[in-house]
């Protein structure tokens, strides 16, 4: 003989134990455990809510009218990338500049072992470090690249999808026997 499976309050998730009472809660007839429905069952039936009622919010807040979008112009959107030869330029500026390494690294404010890996090629800088070089010593490393921006392709408003445009089918070929 199979055990018939426990019934649990929908209000705390306790097990029921014997009948149960039924309880109405915001409108929705809920089966409750004894516990429960001494806390709700004895309100008017639909009254009681578990959010608190009979007070106003402590402050009141007034839709704001939303701004109005600018109008976007058209400008090409870019990019910024290191330049190729960034490792020539970084060394004839150090060179140019006379101080060691480590005179650099302080007044630049990165690492001595960075400059020279920079400067030896053996590592391409980030576009923060590559701004930080080029402020110290007035020399271009950081180029903007252009991207064509595509114009979205403008779609009548008498036209109605066919299947074909909403549904990507893919055609399985019948494998031969």
């Amino acid at each position: 003989m199979a055990k018939a499976k426990p019934r649990i309050c929908e209000v705390c998730g306790a097990e029921i134990r014997g009948q149960g009472h039924t309880v109405k809660i915001e409108g929705a007839e809920l089966l409750v455990c004894s516990k429960c429905y001494q806390k709700y069952g004895r309100k008017k039936p639909g009254t009681w809510s578990p959010m608190p009622t009979g007070r106003e919010p402590r402050r009141h807040y007034e839709a704001r009218p939303k701004p109005k979008p600018a109008p976007r112009m058209q400008r090409p959107l870019y990019t910024e990338d290191i330049v190729e030869d960034y490792a020539e330029r970084v060394r004839e500026a150090i060179q140019k500049s006379g101080l060691s390494y480590e005179e650099l690294s302080h007044k630049v404010g990165l690492s001595t072992n960075l400059l020279r890996r920079i400067a030896h090629g053996e590592y391409m800088p980030t576009i923060e470090e590559a701004r930080r070089l080029e402020k110290y010593f007035k020399i271009t490393l950081i180029e903007k690249i252009e991207e064509n921006m595509q114009e979205k392709v403008k779609i009548p408003k008498d036209y109605e999808p066919t299947l074909g445009d909403i549904a990507h089918i893919r055609i399985r070929k019948k494998k031969k026997k």
